[in-house]
């Protein structure tokens, strides 16, 4: 593993995600959906909500029917845990841990928009043969993983920067420490949820072959475990099994009132990442290439 030249196909790359369309794709629907979700639920946190057919009605009222809505979306998620319910509801501003949770719905499923073109660009594009003399595939192959975590670690970082501004001001009665504390928790566990679905990505890109394949069957795979996973844990307890084969479930270990639920949480978020990995490479390394 020569790490030099896998730092030289990261800069690389990465330069040309900037400007590419799965790189403006993802930057435009991560702005869309996390802009639009932090200012209404921003919103929710002044309580100047207004119910039932436009008609104003006394802010406390509102903020009451808001936080109603938003506890029961932290239930939701959390499955009725009571102790965890209560710490994001009591113990954290309620709006932010609605935000907290349905970032880690979605932000994953917006990643696989960013990370499918990586060595399967390369290699639908034979422009491998090329490549591959001068730059190793495991460098090459490690390298485009780099890039595509590096440009989401940075869109997010900088998104999440300007947003934590706006909890701020947004928050009346919620010290300015707690804010940005929860903030960088939130960034925290999204960034580390999203590192196993970029890494996911790697092996199917390096299975298939084709970018177009990679991104169905990031898209298939992600959304027939997630319907598995519910139609048979309605059946049986067991049926959350199906919530493992990606990391869908552990992830809300995150949003736990410990820190060894994170550090756990995160850990095995890292050995996903590190499984997929793997098992991409041993694909790439017997392609015909």
């Amino acid at each position: 593993m020569n790490f030099r030249e896998a730092k030289i196909v990261t800069r690389f790359d990465y330069k040309n995600l900037v400007r590419s369309a799965p790189g403006v794709t993802f930057l435009i629907l991560y702005l869309y959906v996390a802009i639009n979700l932090g200012a209404w639920l921003a919103e929710q946190l002044r309580g100047t909500a207004t119910l039932g057919g436009g008609a104003n009605v006394d802010p406390e009222m509102a903020r009451q029917a808001t936080n109603s809505l938003l506890v029961k979306i932290v239930s939701w998620f959390l499955g009725g845990k009571d102790e965890v319910v209560r710490f994001l509801v009591f113990d954290r501003p309620v709006a932010m841990s609605a935000f907290f949770l349905l970032s880690l719905l979605v932000m994953p499923i917006l990643v696989l928009f960013l990370s499918f073109n990586q060595i399967s660009g390369y290699v639908s594009r034979r422009s491998i043969r090329y490549i591959v003399p001068k730059t190793g595939r495991l460098e090459l192959y490690l390298g485009l993983f780099a890039s595509n975590l590096l440009f989401f670690s940075l869109v997010s970082g900088a998104l999440t920067a300007v947003m934590t501004v706006g909890w701020v001001l947004a928050s009346k009665d919620v010290g300015t420490g707690v804010v940005v504390g929860y903030s960088l928790q939130i960034l925290a566990a999204v960034w580390l949820s999203c590192i196993p679905i970029i890494a996911l990505m790697s092996m199917l890109a390096a299975m298939t072959g084709s970018p177009v394949a990679t991104v169905f069957l990031g898209l298939g795979t992600y959304l027939v475990v997630i319907l598995a996973g519910y139609f048979m844990s309605a059946q049986t307890e067991w049926g959350k099994v199906f919530y493992y084969l990606l990391p869908l479930e552990p992830k809300y270990w995150f949003a736990y009132p410990s820190v060894g639920h994170f550090i756990g949480a995160g850990a095995l978020m890292l050995l996903y990442a590190a499984a997929y990995l793997a098992l991409g490479w041993l694909f790439l390394r017997r392609r015909n290439l």
